[in-house]
């Protein structure tokens, strides 16, 4: 039996050893009266304190002794984000101050140049391959289901071609090369490096700025007077190690680790901190500007394709009942029907068939050498003993025919279309003219935008271009929706201006970047999903791609109202 403790009438304790004491009482009802008498139940021992577990009362009262200092330091951190408040308002109107004196020059004009270069990459990088890609699904011999494989992999079949649509993309990437190379050798904008607490290389960059315009204007002794700028108070510091400690892995993992930190915390700041209402705005604005104006920009030239084709298909030939007997043909036909005829000892020799159609046709002992095709099929079709020697009539053009002693010999390889036939000029005749049109639309939106300041003029200019959507329902030919797309892009193109300048306006430096890369991320997948929708109803309707564009431009316009304006506002 174990030992246990009792307590005594002088308050000690006693080992129960065994032996008699006279009248003593029940030592376990003695120790149970005597340890409780005069004392509280919250003097108990804890039964689970002998298992290492601490007594609720313990938690709550360390954790009422940390509560101060978790105050204390939510109390720092709202002291130093003040602070730094504070800091980037006076910095803000010094920088104006410094900005004046460094005058406006050779070095905004050098910057400028270079801007516009990755703005026009930025702004045909959408489009570019809708324009060529149908002429390049012809040079490249590619049908409908294999476009998606084109800067994959294709097949150039026999003969190489360099036709317009190469030149187009070629032209097209010049800029994004350009710009890549001369952004290489501007400078980091030092509102950018003040705000990360680089007051030295700030200070060296704005002096470029100042002495490249200074010598431009023929003062080139003129000093840069700027000698402090203030510097906001860093909330982290970027903790860097040095070549000489650790490893390359740790030195590179601890820089992707910080900067991840600071693109994650700026991120999160822009759609969850104070700017919340001002993204969410945004987003919708960007959302619904790319989807209606990519959408129909993609939508005009393939709607003009479209009418192009059937006008194509109102001049078919149609022959019925025909009988051919023992003739030879060696020349092109091209945009013909012929049904229910019949073909004897007839020779086919160095054709091209161009959408040409033979339907319940009989061919009997006819001879097919050196044939080329295109959208040229043959259904339900009797042939027999017929020999197809060299040509393209592949198994495929060849629906539900019934051969009867019939051989191919020698199909050709690779593309053969005529491809000086099919000439997309009148594609990129469209592209051009679209682009130009936008040149009246810049001009006027530079000339009113601190006039009638931003929100009137996205407002505006989306509303008048979801007018100009209505005007599409007249356009049933080429020169009309040629017209309807100029109108269109010169109104709208003052939106996307505008949009572009209250989006820089909106966020402070530290997060200007980040806010505008999200947001520019949302327009390229508006911009795809438009590209798809619109393009899916060629030729079946009309009133889906207009209505849907004319209401993503009345709802993003209104919802851009609720918007703060930001003219004559100091930039953060």
């Amino acid at each position: 039996m174990d030992d246990y403790k009792y307590q005594d009438n002088y308050g000690g304790y006693a080992p129960n050893d065994g032996y008699y004491r006279g009248n003593e009482s029940n030592p376990e009802e003695d120790a149970q009266s005597d340890v409780t008498e005069g004392h509280d139940e919250e003097d108990e021992i804890y039964e689970g304190e002998y298992q290492g577990i601490p007594h609720p009362d313990d938690v709550k009262a360390k954790q009422a002794k940390m509560a101060p200092s978790r105050m204390d330091s939510l109390r720092g951190q709202t002291d130093l984000m003040a602070e730094r408040l504070e800091d980037e308002e006076q910095l803000a109107h010094q920088y104006e101050t410094i900005m004046d004196e460094c005058g406006h020059g050779r070095f905004q004009w050098i910057l400028f140049f270079v801007l516009g270069l990755a703005l026009m990459a930025d702004g045909v990088e959408v489009f570019v391959v809708s324009f060529a890609l149908p002429s390049a699904e012809k040079d490249m011999c590619l049908s409908s289901s294999k476009k998606g494989m084109l800067g994959w992999g294709f097949s150039m079949g026999t003969n190489y071609h360099f036709h317009s649509w190469r030149v187009f993309v070629i032209v097209c990437a010049l800029p994004c090369t350009v710009s890549m190379v001369a952004l290489k050798f501007m400078p980091e904008s030092p509102r950018f490096l003040l705000e990360m607490g680089k007051h030295d290389e700030a200070w060296m960059i704005l002096k470029q700025v100042h002495d490249t315009n200074m010598r431009a204007k023929g003062t080139p002794e003129k000093v840069f007077t700027v000698s402090n700028i203030k510097t906001p108070k860093q909330m982290d510091e970027f903790i860097e190690i040095q070549s000489s400690t650790g490893t390359w892995y740790q030195r590179w993992l601890v820089r992707f680790k910080t900067i991840f930190k600071q693109v994650w915390d700026n991120a999160l700041y822009c759609v969850m901190g104070p700017y919340r209402m001002n993204t969410l705005i945004l987003a919708v604005v960007w959302f619904a500007m790319a989807l209606s104006y990519y959408g129909l920009i993609v939508w005009f030239p393939d709607m003009i394709r479209y009418f192009q084709d059937e006008e194509y298909k109102s001049k078919m030939k149609v022959f019925f009942g025909e009988h051919v007997y023992g003739a030879t043909i060696n020349f092109t036909m091209e945009n013909q029907i012929h049904q229910h005829g019949k073909l004897v000892n007839d020779k086919f020799t160095r054709m091209y068939f161009k959408h040409v159609l033979f339907e319940d046709t009989f061919f009997d002992e006819c001879y097919f050498e050196d044939v080329t095709s295109t959208d040229t099929y043959f259904k339900n079709c009797t042939i027999e003993s017929t020999i197809f020697y060299n040509t393209d009539l592949y198994e495929h053009k060849f629906i539900n025919c019934r051969f009867i002693n019939s051989t191919f010999l020698e199909q050709k390889e690779g593309c053969h279309m005529d491809l000086e036939q099919d000439n997309d000029f009148l594609i990129y005749l469209v592209s051009f003219l679209g682009s130009l049109s936008v040149l009246p639309g810049n001009i006027i939106s530079a000339l009113l935008m601190d006039r009638i300041g931003r929100l009137k003029m996205i407002g505006g200019s989306m509303l008048i271009s979801a007018v100009c959507c209505f005007f599409l329902f007249f356009g049933n030919s080429e020169s009309a929706m040629i017209g309807w797309q100029c109108l269109f892009c010169g109104t709208s193109i003052a939106a996307w201006n505008a949009l572009d300048v209250i989006t820089v306006e909106l966020y402070p430096t530290n997060q200007r970047a980040t806010a505008f890369g999200i947001l520019n991320g949302l327009c390229k997948f508006g911009a795809i999903l438009g590209n798809t929708i619109f393009a899916s109803f060629v030729g079946i309707t009309k009133v889906v791609p207009i209505l849907l564009a004319a209401a993503s431009l009345v709802g993003g316009g209104l919802i851009a109202l609720r918007l703060p304006e930001t003219r004559e506002q100091v930039l953060m």
